[in-house]
């Protein structure tokens, strides 16, 4: 009979040993872990501070970049806001308001519309007062038609160098048959012809108004109707300019 050589308090601290060796191993296992967990934490933590501070840089770079293009568009905007009123003034300055406006506006379309540029200088500077002017005068000449036979009839101004005729349609009847006189009610054509340079001609009902210039005289002639056959001319001639 053999005996048994179990003994229950070895194997006690045995499984106590096992049991305090596999806590430690735990123990040891999470201590691990954390560790490691809090490495990989400040490498994180590294890293995303690094990116941040790459944001930060980025940012401050182009904040930099827009604080230059705010200041350059600024720049820009007081320039054209200087032009601007530059501009203005001088368009002020050729185009005036009111009166004057209104007077340039009338002058380009009497121009567009085929008026002499010369011809409505002289009527402006007409419109002056008039100075140093001779005593008004009468004389008057035969409107011819194309029933008229007799001479023909003109007046002579300016010592000869301004000759004024005029034409117009014959007067009829009662029965309808052309008279020798013109006839007022219609329009007439009077001629100007200054010695030395072209005939001009106006033609509308009387009584018309035209201004020739002689040398330094200007000669202001109104043409209304006169005793039969006859147109009735008055003038008087002032200095010019």
């Amino acid at each position: 009979m053999r005996l048994s050589s179990y003994n229950p308090q070895e194997r006690y601290r045995r499984r106590a040993a096992d049991q305090l060796a596999g806590l430690l191993t735990v123990l040891v296992l999470v201590c691990l872990s954390f560790g490691i967990g809090f490495w990989l934490g400040g490498k994180n933590s590294s890293y995303q501070h690094g990116v941040l501070k790459d944001d930060v840089e980025q940012l401050s770079s182009e904040n930099t970049v827009l604080q230059d293009t705010i200041t350059e568009l600024r720049a820009e905007a007081q320039t054209a806001i200087a032009r601007h009123d530059r501009l203005k003034r001088l368009y002020d300055d050729a185009v005036p308001e009111g009166p004057m406006r209104d007077l340039v506006k009338l002058l380009k379309r009497q121009i567009d519309e085929g008026r002499d540029a010369k011809r409505l200088a002289f009527l402006i500077r007409s419109a002056r007062p008039p100075s140093n002017c001779s005593d008004e005068q009468a004389l008057r000449f035969i409107v011819s038609t194309p029933a008229y036979k007799g001479p023909e009839s003109r007046v002579v101004l300016a010592n000869g160098a301004l000759v004024i005729t005029g034409s117009g349609l014959s007067a009829v009847n009662t029965e309808g048959r052309a008279e020798a006189w013109f006839d007022p009610s219609k329009a007439v054509s009077v001629e100007f012809v200054v010695s030395g340079g072209e005939a001009e001609v106006k033609t509308g009902v009387l009584p018309m108004r035209h201004s020739v210039v002689i040398g330094d005289r200007e000669y202001r002639i109104n043409i209304a109707e006169g005793a039969r056959s006859f147109a009735k001319v008055n003038y008087d001639s002032c200095d010019y300019p």
